[in-house]
């Protein structure tokens, strides 16, 4: 009973690795220690083929020690291509193959022990052979992941192209507004996860704006109050138009809520402080920055040094104290103003 317990758990845990794992490299070697652990192996090769390019990732564990390396065909041994060409299991008393397959070839498992622990059992093989299928589901889970990544990333340049043409709403460059979140990011300790996300958002954060009239957006006065309750409905707007896309969904609180303000009187919500999504918060100073630098139709630009001051003095009001204090360091570096000379 308790062996299978042990498979049962075993299968469990790869449904963990393939939730949690960030990237494919982690989820593989979450794999080999599984394996290894499991199995009391001298050894285990997982190689995965990337199946829209010609590479290899081909993570071994041995003698507790683990091994990683990426590339072309060149990083596999004539015994690896070999196993990987035939593509179906094989089973010796003491090692085990297995190919990663999933409507295509994903890449091939090796695992061998010697003394003490002796030649795999059948039970084992059985185990191995479904623990290893298991696998392949997952690496398949991970290229259908970066396909959709690759689509999501399209739309989003092409829906920015086309707000861009219909109203610039954000004079920034996109590797100078990537390069504040970035330092900003890392400086708040956010996640690459956090961090990517915020990159998203920055570029869809005023897409709802495609659906409010284009006289507002362009407009050289001053605008009205209620002009201006109609420019308050584009982070719902925008929301509306990524809110079907899961890749997009941790973008979401961020487009809808980069108008709040730290003391609560901002919008669509009055949240305040904390309430307010962290790449919110950082995102509302990255476009007041963009908006007081690059000036708007309605309001004329102003010089750095100003912005500085209208900054501080928006401090614990309209911006989080700890974002300000950050971002004024950032703008007070000798590459900023040559950096920004460079934007669109």
């Amino acid at each position: 009973m308790k062996k299978y317990k042990q498979i049962f758990s075993t299968f469990h845990t790869v449904y963990r690795l393939i939730t949690a794992s960030s990237n494919v490299s982690n989820f593989l070697s979450g794999a080999c220690r599984l394996y290894k652990n499991s199995f009391k192996l001298d050894r285990v090769v997982i190689i995965c083929k990337n199946v829209n390019y010609s590479l290899y990732i081909k993570i071994r564990m041995e003698n507790n020690c683990q091994y990683e390396k990426k590339g072309g065909i060149s990083i596999l041994t004539k015994r690896e291509k070999e196993i990987l060409n035939r593509e179906k299991e094989i089973s010796f008393p003491n090692r085990l193959f297995y190919p990663l397959v999933f409507s295509e070839t994903l890449g091939v498992i090796y695992i061998k022990r010697g003394p003490p622990n002796g030649p795999f059992t059948e039970l084992e093989k059985k185990w191995f052979f479904s623990l290893s299928e298991e696998i392949s589901v997952g690496l398949k889970i991970f290229n259908l992941y970066r396909e959709e990544k690759k689509m999501i990333i399209s739309y989003v340049k092409s829906l920015t192209k086309l707000l861009d043409q219909y109203v610039p709403t954000s004079y920034l460059h996109t590797k100078n507004i990537f390069r504040f979140i970035r330092m900003l990011g890392k400086a708040m300790k956010l996640s690459e996860a956090e961090i990517k996300s915020l990159e998203y958002a920055s570029l869809l954060h005023d897409a709802g704006k495609i659906q409010l009239p284009s006289a507002i957006l362009k407009k050289q006065r001053p605008l009205t109050d209620e002009e201006f309750k109609i420019i308050r409905k584009h982070p719902r707007e925008g929301v509306e138009l990524i809110k079907d896309l899961d890749i997009l969904k941790p973008v979401i609180p961020i487009i809808l809520h980069h108008h709040e303000r730290y003391d609560g009187s901002g919008y669509p919500s009055r949240l305040k402080k904390e309430q307010i999504p962290i790449g919110s918060r950082i995102l509302s100073i990255i476009d007041a920055f963009d908006a007081m630098y690059f000036g708007r139709p309605y309001r004329k630009k102003i010089p750095l040094p100003e912005i500085e001051q209208e900054i501080k003095k928006e401090s614990a009001k309209q911006f989080d104290p700890k974002i300000v204090d950050i971002f004024l360091k950032i703008l007070r570096r000798k590459a900023t103003p040559k950096e920004l000379r460079f934007s669109k």
